[in-house]
């Protein structure tokens, strides 16, 4: 009996496995191929968070938790297809994120079409060491699953090397953070990542327990990282235009007044300084309490722009804020947002 249930459920599963790869597949036929050279471009506010190379970070500063970390997924090899719809999910709010839905706000298709892009040709990290025991686990759950507990394998979907699928936006997960890994798996366990399609993640993991999570986790983490693909050949500039509202950030404004900031605020600063602001700890555009205070601590406007330069350790405010806006442009931003704050 138990080996018929299995079966029902392994065949349940790949029957959602795969209507879901061709609806995807084909959704994403009419996806532009991106531009790396202006993913890589848009990719430096990306860094502050992710790594310069798109690395990850394993003790990132957890907005929604002050005094804790969490892991920042490496996107370094990652599948374009996968990273687009991700970038999506936390633009429409299918997948929860604070920090990260603020910066998807601001992206275009064609800026996230570029991204995916770009991070795709970026090398990722080599695996790391783990128990001989708790790999060996990993790779028995990750190649053939566990018959007698429904559990299918990861490999239906990843490949055998952990890959993932472009054209069906699965994830490589070979080279990711141990951490991210076994952090979305407990996500996808406990309902709080739904944006899985037909079900998939969340219909495995609820039967994973936290040593098969770290087990495959630990195998995962033994494998290469995933091989970066190789840039794909200019496509229509059409396909690949920024969008109209991200226009102002690629102008460098020589006064840099108030007016200018306003478009450096929206496509550099607005993720963390708009609605998201109190869940960061971080001073909120509009709010004259939250910036009186620390315009008085700086001395002025020059001082804001000499502690962004520097970056506020232990917060989510990176050397200028992630992005390579140069100091005229730092301080056209914040003088916007002091002035949006009535100061």
């Amino acid at each position: 009996m138990k080996k018929v249930a299995w079966t029902q459920t392994c065949a349940k599963t790949c029957a959602k496995t795969w209507v879901a790869a061709l609806a995807l597949t084909v959704s994403g036929a009419a996806l532009a191929a991106g531009d790396v050279n202006a993913g890589k471009a848009k990719a430096a506010v990306c860094g502050a968070c992710h790594g310069m190379n798109g690395e990850g970070n394993p003790a990132f500063p957890d907005p929604m938790n002050p005094g804790k970390t969490k892991a920042v997924p490496s996107l370094a090899g990652q599948n374009a297809g996968y990273t687009v719809k991700q970038l999506q999910d936390l633009k429409s709010g299918a997948r929860k994120d604070v920090l990260m839905t603020g910066q998807a706000l601001g992206l275009s298709d064609a800026d996230m079409a570029n991204l995916g892009a770009y991070y795709a040709t970026v090398a990722g990290k080599s695996g790391a060491a783990a128990d001989a025991g708790l790999v060996a686990k990993g790779k028995a759950l990750y190649q053939g699953g566990d018959m007698a507990r429904g559990i299918s394998a990861c490999m239906a979907c990843h490949g055998p090397d952990a890959a993932g699928n472009d054209l069906a936006k699965w994830p490589a997960l070979s080279g990711q953070l141990g951490d991210y890994t076994v952090a979305q798996l407990n996500a996808f366990r406990s309902g709080a990542r739904v944006n899985d399609p037909n079900n998939m993640m969340r219909e495995v993991a609820s039967r994973l327990t936290d040593g098969d999570i770290s087990a495959i986790t630990a195998y995962l983490n033994s494998m290469g990282a995933p091989a970066a693909k190789a840039v794909p050949a200019p496509v229509a500039e059409a396909a690949v235009a920024a969008a109209p509202a991200a226009a102002p950030a690629a102008a460098a404004p020589a006064a840099g007044g108030s007016g200018d900031g306003a478009g450096l605020y929206q496509a550099n600063c607005f993720a963390c300084h708009g609605p998201a602001a109190p869940a960061l700890n971080a001073p909120q555009s509009g709010m004259k309490a939250n910036w009186e205070p620390r315009l008085q601590k700086a001395g002025g406007v020059d001082g804001l722009v000499k502690s962004s330069v520097a970056g506020v350790p232990g917060t989510a405010m990176a050397p200028r804020g992630g992005s390579s806006l140069s100091d005229a442009e730092l301080k056209a931003a914040i003088s916007y947002m002091l002035s949006q704050s009535g100061l």
